[in-house]
């Protein structure tokens, strides 16, 4: 018998609310910003890592008041058909990151060819 901690289906829904609470306490400019960060990443990239998107947004992540927005963003790009998850993660270049994994994203924007 699984302990109460250990519940796939509470487990989900704490994952959602956790990230509709950070979604909501998050500026939408910013949130808006970072979906097109990820649009354009996506058109520009086959693959990528939220470092990616990171470095084509006009912030510096260490001014982020909650980083765990871009979870939220994500969503909303896969949602809106920019990119899929892979099941794979890489290392993130991040110093304050310590190198952490990061899912890797395929893009369902970028035509081989296209600048």
């Amino acid at each position: 018998m699984l302990q109460p901690s250990f519940d796939a289906y509470a487990s989900a829904l704490a994952r959602d609310e956790g990230m509709a609470r950070v979604a909501a306490g998050a500026p939408a400019e910013g949130a808006e910003a970072a979906l097109e960060a990820v649009r354009a990443t996506a058109q520009e990239m086959p693959v990528f890592v939220v470092d990616d998107v990171w470095g084509r947004m006009d912030v510096d992540p260490a001014d982020v008041r909650d980083l765990r927005v871009m979870g939220a963003v994500m969503r909303r790009a896969v949602s809106a058909g920019y990119a899929a998850p892979t099941g794979q993660f890489g290392l993130s270049a991040r110093v304050s990151s310590h190198r952490g994994p990061r899912r890797v994203w395929r893009s369902l924007l970028y035509e081989e060819g296209t600048p």
